[in-house]
């Protein structure tokens, strides 16, 4: 059943929006035309008549997710004024784009890392570098404005964060609970905060 926000939603919309959720709630496996199909109350074929393959509905998932991560790092650059403020607009944006596709890119890449299909596998493995290292860079320039504490690498901070997101999601679809899957993104932007700011 299609709920009224997505109600509103062009068909190509409501097909990467169902698609997303079938992925979290209901696995890959899941994760087929007539599924899609059945929830929206259309035909396969129309599923077809926006995407060539189900790959590309995937795609298309992770695509968005990889450009919109990438751009709240970019940002998050330009309109802090301190590292803090830069890492929480980063984590806010991630987190806000973590809600909007409903945890399916996480699931995805801990589905498709042990996948032999390439093509997804590099994309989401060059978006990790890229996002880690955009991560870092912003530790590093706080480890020198003395915000951050210096025994830390940056590169492992950067990983903490990509993983501490990943936990919540994985938490998230474990328990099946339904609602918003980081309930109180200050509270946890704050405990990330505890372990890597100087006091």
């Amino acid at each position: 059943m299609v709920t009224d926000n997505v109600e509103k939603m062009s068909t190509k919309e409501k097909i990467i929006k169902i698609g997303a959720e079938i992925i979290v709630k209901e696995g890959l496996r899941k994760f087929t035309a007539k599924n899609i199909a059945d929830k929206l109350g259309i035909t396969d074929a129309a599923i077809f008549k926006h995407f060539k393959s189900m790959d590309d509905i995937i795609l298309e998932i992770i695509q968005r997710y990889v450009s919109r991560c990438s751009q709240s790092a970019i940002e998050a650059v330009e309109r802090g004024r301190t590292v803090k403020e830069k890492l929480e607009l980063l984590l806010k944006a991630h987190i806000d784009v973590l809600e909007d596709t409903r945890g399916a890119v996480p699931v995805l890449c801990f589905e498709l890392s042990r996948s032999e299909d390439e093509k997804f596998k590099k994309i989401l493995n060059n978006f990790v570098e890229s996002y880690t290292k955009e991560i870092s860079q912003i530790i590093k320039d706080g480890q020198l404005e003395g915000s951050i504490r210096k025994e830390l690498v940056p590169e492992d901070v950067a990983m903490f964060f990509i993983g501490s997101i990943q936990a919540k999601v994985f938490a998230y679809v474990i328990s099946g609970r339904e609602g918003k899957i980081i309930e109180d993104p200050d509270q946890f932007i704050s405990m990330i905060f505890y372990g890597i700011m100087e006091k």
